[in-house]
């Protein structure tokens, strides 16, 4: 019964960091306001007597409808911010070769991932000795039957999965894709891990096929916004540590150096 009671309490706490962790980026997206070099706080807080408007005749034609503001006559430091953050990578391609880049990563990953678990004692797994011979059977079995509940560790459905939820969601995400876009995918890699590469060995899951795209879509959106807001100024040594362990996707997908990323505060100068 003790048991029992720990395992709960230690699922509502990975609960309630998953709902604290958007709270985080709703505050660093509302509290955090960084400049770039060179530039000025927003146009609300902008003296606007100093602009240079070029206008016909007399004062009386300042308001005139054909009374313009081109960028040549605004100082530098009036322009969009925006223009200053270099763009992330393949920012603006097309949907299928963000996708192709993202199969990539999380393909390769999950191979490998097979691997290990191949590898790793039947203790650990839980696998048939010979489940090897009856892969393809096991496969065509998952494909005709429903999901189960598992029994595996709550250690490895409720962090592992949604952690693995995360990276499939990052490896679009941080290529610009949209949040729908980027649910999509962990969605389909979810399916695929549980009907093609897993089910070589178990029947699939409903948890994970629950948990892995939902739990790790609201994970991986948090993740993403802390490391945009961390991007924005440029990464700090903290910053990389904590990008490498929680949005790894992120590194493969942009990495650090400034093609992809802005130059901290203190490099530009």
């Amino acid at each position: 019964m003790q048991k029992i009671i720990n395992r709960s309490w230690l699922k509502f706490t990975a609960f309630v960091i998953y709902c604290f962790l958007p709270v985080i980026s709703f505050a660093q997206d509302n509290g955090l306001d960084i400049f770039y070099p060179g530039q000025q706080p927003p146009t609300s807080k902008i003296n606007f007597q100093k602009i240079d408007i070029k206008t016909t005749t007399g004062i009386s034609q300042a308001y005139d409808q054909n009374s313009r503001i081109t960028s040549k006559h605004l100082p530098d430091n009036f322009l969009s911010k925006r223009s200053n953050v270099p763009l992330l990578r393949n920012e603006h391609a097309g949907i299928w070769k963000k996708v192709g880049r993202a199969e990539l990563f999380i393909g390769g990953a999950e191979l490998f991932g097979i691997t290990v678990l191949m590898l790793s004692p039947k203790e650990v797994t839980g696998w048939s000795p010979d489940w090897t011979q009856d892969a393809w059977r096991n496969v065509k079995r998952s494909l005709s039957t429903p999901p189960v509940w598992d029994d595996d560790d709550w250690q490895l459905n409720y962090i592992g999965h949604p952690v693995a939820g995360s990276y499939y969601y990052n490896s679009l995400r941080s290529q610009n894709a949209s949040i729908f876009h980027s649910f999509l995918f962990a969605t389909a890699q979810s399916f695929i891990w549980e009907y093609f590469i897993e089910a070589t060995a178990e029947k699939p899951s409903i948890q994970d096929l629950i948990v892995t795209p939902i739990a790790g879509a609201i994970l991986g959106e948090s993740t993403h916004r802390i490391t945009m807001n961390m991007r924005r100024n440029g990464f700090n040594f903290f910053e990389k540590v904590f990008v490498i362990i929680f949005n790894p996707l992120f590194v493969l997908n942009n990495g650090f150096g400034p093609r992809f990323n802005p130059v901290r505060q203190e490099e530009a100068f």
